[in-house]
């Protein structure tokens, strides 16, 4: 008689001695899963490029690509020249995997290059995010809302005046930026100067922690960024500022934080505080366009705006890949990865889930967002989320407030974020005709449009 051990597989005789001639094999192998095909290998619909790691320009807009996706490779296996990078994107798998960090780890990449919360593991980020946590709660980022309204209630009355534009350039920016160097205490003079740094260290995360092509100057432009918030913390420091900016300089002074954590997380609340904003505003811009008797809406019912924002971050939400490796090999939708898999969550594709959201490819303002992903989930849901729906919702309130009508210029094709980082995407020029409420008519056209500032 043999006996075989089911967690190992080695077979002996009743007696614990190894088989007699002629018995069966000693050892039973255990077959290796098998691997799903790769997207260039699946049979992709027409016109729809496969899916790939690095956006060539036919991915800048994904939904259909996620549409296909949920429905025929919810798991779906990519080609890179480093290793394959795994893609999931239904709902409940997305959602289970931003609550099990100890499987899919954030720190894909090790030494930590950068201290960026979304690729430290706990215990360094619980550290690290309670250290600006107070920051961002509502009551805090609420001190900032008349503010937040006067500035966006001027750069609407700009673009009304020249009868639309670039609302990426000509609003989402200038809001976004104003508002977060607002919340660090940066001077407003180094406006131009910060944008470029800040995009150029974004590039530069992309490239150490997401094998992204960088710019070829990001990790120069990355060190005079740092260099500069030192020099801004040192001041903020010495004044006693009460900014979140003056809260890590004590931090660091005090010795919870080093100088490195010290300025690259400064860099952080930054970068992080601003560029998924300026997509989610573009985006706001966009619907309206989509759906332009909404500005009736809002106009007679304000209150609307905070259901259009959370709408607005199911449909049409900035971070479009979350990046994990695992831990251990782990089953996904049926599919087995292996541990050290690189992994690439799909939030915005998720959101789109028809099995949680009925109707997903429709903006309705009235439908129960609840749950969404849009600003993240688990330990690392979004510590900026409070200050992104404020603008956000200031942003409609206004649009409903002083619009009549808004559509895209035909002029002007959107174009798309790609690239440099691999984790947001929604537009990067988005050029717009607005008609004021008073009834007249300022359409300019293409004339008073922004130039796109980097390729």
């Amino acid at each position: 008689m043999t006996l075989t051990c089911p967690f190992t597989g080695v077979t002996a005789d009743a007696a614990g001695d190894a088989p007699s001639p002629g018995a069966e094999t000693a050892v039973v192998r255990q077959a290796t899963p098998e691997l799903p095909p790769y997207s260039h290998e699946l049979d992709w619909p027409e016109g729809l490029e496969p899916f790939k790691v690095v956006d060539d320009g036919s991915q800048g807009d994904p939904y259909a690509h996620y549409r296909w996706m949920l429905e025929n490779a919810p798991v779906l296996r990519a080609a890179s020249p480093v290793s394959d990078v795994w893609f999931i994107s239904r709902f409940e798998d997305v959602r289970k995997a931003l609550r099990a960090p100890k499987v899919f780890s954030s720190e894909v990449v090790r030494p930590v290059p950068l201290t960026f919360l979304t690729l430290i593991d706990a215990p360094d980020h619980s550290r690290l995010r309670q250290i600006v946590a107070k920051a961002f709660t509502p009551k805090a980022i609420n001190l900032f809302e008349d503010r937040i309204r006067e500035t966006a209630g001027k750069l609407l009355d700009e673009l009304i005046t020249r009868g639309g534009g670039d609302v990426v350039e000509e609003y989402a920016i200038p809001l976004s930026m104003s508002t977060i160097s607002a919340l660090l205490d940066v001077p407003a003079e180094d406006f131009d100067k910060m944008k470029f740094w800040s995009d150029e260290t974004f590039s530069y995360f992309g490239r150490l922690a997401r094998n992204a092509p960088g710019t070829g100057t990001d990790e120069e432009s990355a060190n005079a960024f740092f260099a500069y918030l030192k020099d801004t913390m040192e001041r903020l420091y010495a004044e006693g500022n009460e900014s979140v900016g003056g809260h890590i300089a004590r931090m660091w002074k005090e010795g919870q934080l080093s100088e490195k954590e010290a300025k690259e997380l400064c860099a952080f609340v930054f970068i992080a505080g601003h560029d998924t904003t300026t997509i989610l505003l573009a985006n706001a811009f966009r619907v309206f366009t989509e759906q332009p008797g909404l500005l009736d809406r809002i106009q007679a019912n304000p209150a609307d705006a905070d259901a259009f924002v959370e709408e607005l971050a199911r449909y049409r939400g900035t971070v479009q890949r979350v990046s994990r490796i695992t831990t251990e090999e782990v089953e996904v939708a049926g599919v087995t990865l292996p541990k050290g898999a690189i992994v690439r969550l799909m939030p915005a594709a998720a959101n789109h889930d028809a099995a949680k959201y009925p109707d997903p490819d429709v903006f309705a303002i009235d439908r129960d967002t609840n749950g969404h992903l849009g600003f993240g989930h688990g330990v690392h849901a979004c510590l900026g989320a409070p200050l992104a729906r404020l603008e956000t919702r200031i942003t409609t309130e206004i649009l409903g407030s002083r619009l009549a009508h808004i559509a895209l210029d035909p002029a002007h094709e959107i174009e798309y974020v790609r690239g440099n980082n691999l984790t947001n995407s929604g537009p990067e020029r988005l050029v717009v005709t607005v008609e004021a409420r008073n009834g007249t008519s300022q359409n300019t056209g293409s004339q008073n449009t922004a130039e796109v500032r980097h390729a």
